[in-house]
């Protein structure tokens, strides 16, 4: 199963997130799963880096972990809250229908 932890805010803003495992909902190469939840958060990942100026994650053995620094500008802010909240609305989507494969939970930070 994937594994994915959102760090909000009391306000709701996305601090960061954590996104581990393997769906195993089918073969290597042919999982739609992890091939979705992948593809939603390489894109985030991807409009951070391009669009907010942010480069703060780490990957290793299967898992991706990002945290988002405090001193960034507005714009920063707003770019950020935007492309993260749009990755949560996908990653919910994914989990809504494949269950058995994908558990999205919270945590405040």
């Amino acid at each position: 199963m994937i594994q994915v932890v959102i760090y909000k805010t009391r306000r709701g803003d996305i601090k960061g997130f954590r996104v581990k495992g393997h769906a195993k909902y089918s073969e290597a190469g042919s999982d739609i799963v992890c091939s979705a939840v992948s593809a939603i958060v390489y894109t985030s990942l991807g409009g951070l880096d391009e669009l907010a100026g942010l480069r703060s994650f780490k990957e290793k053995d299967g898992l991706i972990a990002c945290f988002i620094p405090d001193n960034l500008t507005e714009k920063q802010q707003i770019t950020t809250n935007i492309i993260l909240q749009t990755m949560d609305i996908g990653l919910r989507q994914i989990e809504t229908d494949y269950d058995k494969y994908v558990r999205v939970r919270y945590e405040e930070v």
